[in-house]
């Protein structure tokens, strides 16, 4: 992460992310090419999320 990201709050997510850290370059590349791939066969019509955890590390009973 640079110092732009840290600056306008991308390290808030590390506080609800599962992994606790962002993900590197490689690892997005890793799920694009698995995508693109002919591994997922008939994958079609869905979103993979790739946010370090942050989805199911967050509490949605908290109102805002």
């Amino acid at each position: 992460m640079g110092e732009l990201e840290e600056d306008h709050g991308a390290s808030d997510f590390l506080k609800v992310a599962a992994i606790r850290r962002f993900g590197r370059r490689e690892e997005i590349a890793a799920v694009l090419a698995f995508c693109a791939g002919e591994a997922p066969g008939h994958l079609t019509g869905t979103d993979i999320l790739v946010d370090d955890g942050t989805r199911t590390g967050q509490d949605f009973t908290k109102k805002r």
